[in-house]
């Protein structure tokens, strides 16, 4: 007989950013365990859109202790920690029943499966990413005999260097030649005779929030009395890790199109534009998609997004291209089977895992009398 496999939250957030990496994530958003202590032992999972306080009483009637979603319950902490609607009364609902809340945002919006999720589920064929953005990033740098080079490289890695889209460990190095005077009470690791010393200069880029602890890692594992470790900001053009998708599609018209999204995501949405006009390539973008209709304009005939500010929309038409609004919620549900997928793999058979099907939070008058 085998015993069960323990997972904590922090072990399981942990392994999740490993594919919705925080670096990713806008740096206004909140990303990761929100809430709760990482030693904790789960008895379950409830992964949903929305961190609520109903979402919170789901999880506890269904006897899961962790709420995984891709909404966080606040981008601004409440002032109070209450019983009350809004984000207050989430945190509060969580606190006493013991419920800890991880969610994965932006991180996930542009993680290559987050980013194809809308796109797949609305039967479209994906040709590349949208989003042609520059990402923010440290560069650092540091001078090593060539033995320490792989001890000094892991080091940094391991606090968080060297991650580049879907590759790890990601390092420059160049061969050269470093000189130096040791004064009276230095001991140098090797004496620099007249000749200089054989070193190996290594880049690895990492996010800006995890530069210190690069920079403290590669100084710990470096073998010198005096290392030199530098880090410089820079920026970086983004590469499998983007938003949104530019997608072809070979149904027809607009109108058709929006049919086929209706249809699939169980709404009905709203149509900017002539129904008439051909939509053959398509811009596809969850949530909102102010940020990336710079993208669309340029390459699409339509875009498909959960929502487009009113004049955004208009200027959009007015430059040919049409928008397809299918809601902020029904656009982002497909994301939730994503962080299922990755949250069942993560923990195994053993812990039940709940993923819930799309509640959309709004309908218009024909969907209440549709329904009855």
């Amino acid at each position: 007989m085998t015993s069960k496999t323990v997972v904590t939250a922090g072990a399981l957030v942990r392994a999740l950013e490993q594919t919705f990496v925080p670096a990713w994530a806008e740096p206004w958003d909140r990303v990761g365990l929100i809430l709760g202590t990482p030693d904790t032992a789960l008895t379950g999972v409830l992964v949903t859109l929305d961190a609520t306080a109903e979402a919170i009483e789901r999880a506890t009637l269904a006897g899961a202790n962790l709420v995984v979603t891709h909404h966080p319950p606040f981008l601004e902490m409440p002032e109070r920690i209450e019983i009350a609607p809004g984000p207050a009364g989430t945190l509060a609902a969580a606190l006493s029943s013991g419920v800890a809340v991880a969610s994965f945002h932006t991180s996930l919006d542009r993680a290559p499966a987050g980013a194809d999720a809308l796109a797949d589920t609305l039967g479209l064929t994906i040709l590349g990413p949208l989003e042609r953005s520059l990402e923010s990033v440290s560069v650092v740098v540091t001078y090593v005999p060539e033995d320490a080079a792989p001890a000094v490289r892991a080091a940094m890695a391991a606090a968080g260097a060297g991650r580049i889209g879907e590759y790890d460990g990601c390092s420059f190095e160049s061969s050269g030649t470093g000189r130096f005077s040791p004064r009276a009470g230095a001991e140098p690791v090797a004496p620099d005779t007249g000749s200089g010393v054989a070193e190996v200069r290594i880049e690895m880029l990492c996010a800006r929030n995890d530069t210190g602890r690069v920079v403290q890692a590669a100084a710990g594992a470096h073998p010198y009395e005096e290392p030199v470790v530098l880090a410089t900001d820079g920026v970086r053009a983004r590469g499998a890790a983007r938003l949104g998708r530019l997608c072809s599609w070979n149904g027809g018209t607009v109108g058709e199109l929006a049919a086929q999204v209706g249809a699939r995501l169980g709404v009905r949405p709203r149509v900017w534009g002539d129904p008439a006009a051909a939509a053959a390539h398509v811009a596809v973008a969850n949530g909102s998609a102010g940020s990336l209709l710079g993208e669309a304009l340029a390459s699409a005939d339509v875009m498909v997004a959960g929502e487009v500010r009113y004049h955004d929309a208009l200027d959009a038409v007015s430059r040919g291209l049409a928008i397809i609004e299918v809601g902020h919620d029904a656009s982002e549900w497909p994301l939730v089977s994503v962080l299922a997928a990755e949250v069942r793999t993560v923990c195994g058979p053993d812990l039940p895992v709940i993923a819930e099907t799309p509640r959309l939070a709004w309908q218009t008058m024909e969907d209440a009398h549709d329904r009855g």
